[in-house]
């Protein structure tokens, strides 16, 4: 055990210490990974600030509700440093619920934000069991393993030693599956947040059968009973998440054309009806190429929204395959007949097959925002929570479109 770490005339609390670094280590990448999936993570970090204000003070008074005499004499020692003088769950339940109320009122996208989240979820975890291992907390029963370590004049199960080897190996194989926290690697958002939290679950089932000092209700130890609820959570989640079939999936596509438009977008929508419900249309929009302004030659652009049971991987083969029935040559980028981007898909973010959704050209580009916000006026990020106001006035294009009517014979400005 290593109660004190010394860093030469200093000692510091190794439980303290070791907490501390594992939330600045888990902000650093849940940073990271929030850049990468394109989420909010200004008001990701300002909800986990304030979490933590209220949370420490929260479990300050609550330990001081339960114990008045700990001020007998010292009202000064209400802001003691002391890690003791703390009630862990309440200030755990009012911090996650001041956290979530303000990412509420900040229109944070629920699952994207939470699968931000995961990494910093974990680290904590880990931190919490090396912590307990540092200052021993959370012994374990006595055993005749040669592994056992000496502790509290008993050779004993190293239980958090046994937490921390199952978590790294998780990390390990979500800092794989991620790609180095560049994708969630699925294509449903929460369902690596559940994922996680079901691990942890399960991890605190095991190992908590190894713990001499039971928290008990009844005949069950609340820890255990903890861990099952999460498991069984995460189960059922994810299984609502990736595998439960949905009929009723919204989508916004970008629709485009620099050639044969009238026929190409008319086309174009008739055989996406073919396998899914037009909710809604914009007008027709015409710009110049944004890769190319000095060509002459200009793109009519429209943005639809369908409904549709297809998976995406499935959708995205059907928008292909739309395109090279209309006349779509693989790589030719001067002649485009038609061209079929998926915007969003439902409320998801995610990294697939070398695109990312929602679509980045969403927040770049005005032939893509201002149909979008003439069809759907109340429209946020799904990642960000972004309203499209904002992300129109925040758009640094300065590419002017013309909104085109349609009438019986073609269009007109």
């Amino acid at each position: 055990m290593f109660p004190m770490i010394n860093i030469g005339p200093l000692s510091i609390q190794a439980a303290g210490f070791i907490l501390i670094a594992s939330l600045f280590i888990g902000l650093w990448t849940t940073t990271y990974f929030s850049k990468n999936l394109g989420t909010n993570g200004n008001l990701i970090e300002n909800s986990i600030l304030l979490g933590l204000i209220a949370g420490l003070i929260t479990a300050r008074v609550g330990f001081i509700l339960q114990n008045p005499s700990a001020l007998a004499g010292n009202l000064l020692a209400m802001f003691s440093l002391t890690p003791s003088m703390l009630n862990p769950s309440f200030g755990i339940f009012v911090g996650s619920l001041t956290a979530f109320i303000f990412a509420q009122k900040k229109h944070l996208p629920l699952w994207p934000s939470l699968d931000t989240l995961t990494p910093l979820f974990i680290f904590l975890f880990a931190g919490k069991h090396l912590s307990n291992f540092a200052i021993g907390n959370g012994y374990g029963l006595p055993t005749e393993f040669p592994w056992g370590i000496q502790l509290w004049n008993e050779t004993r199960h190293p239980v958090n030693l046994y937490a921390l080897i199952l978590v790294a190996i998780y990390l390990l194989w979500m800092i794989i599956h991620t790609k180095v926290f560049k994708t969630t690697g699925f294509l449903r958002s929460g369902t690596l947040l559940n994922l996680s939290l079901g691990v942890v679950g399960l991890i605190t089932l095991l190992t908590r059968a190894f713990v001499a000092e039971k928290s008990l209700i009844g005949r069950f130890d609340i820890w255990q009973l903890l861990g099952f609820t999460l498991l069984m959570l995460g189960i059922a989640l994810i299984y609502k998440k990736r595998y439960q079939v949905h009929k009723h999936i919204p989508v916004f596509i970008s629709v485009g054309s620099n050639h044969n438009h009238e026929r190409n977008l008319t086309e174009a929508i008739k055989k996406l009806k073919d396998f899914s419900k037009l909710r809604g249309i914009s007008h027709t929009y015409k710009s110049k190429d944004v890769q190319k302004e000095s060509d002459p030659t200009f793109f009519y652009n429209k943005v639809i929204e369908i409904d549709t049971s297809l998976s995406y991987n499935e959708l995205r083969s059907r928008l292909k395959s739309i395109e090279v029935d209309l006349g779509r040559e693989p790589g030719n980028k001067v002649q485009v007949p038609i061209d079929l981007d998926i915007l969003t898909y439902d409320n998801d973010a995610f990294f697939n097959q070398g695109k990312q959704i929602p679509d980045p050209n969403l927040i770049k580009y005005n032939y893509i925002a201002i149909p979008l916000k003439e069809l759907a006026p109340d429209f946020r990020h799904p990642a960000s929570g972004i309203s499209i106001e904002d992300i129109i006035d925040q758009l640094t294009d300065n590419q002017k479109i013309q909104i085109l009517k349609e009438v019986e014979n073609g269009f007109e400005a």
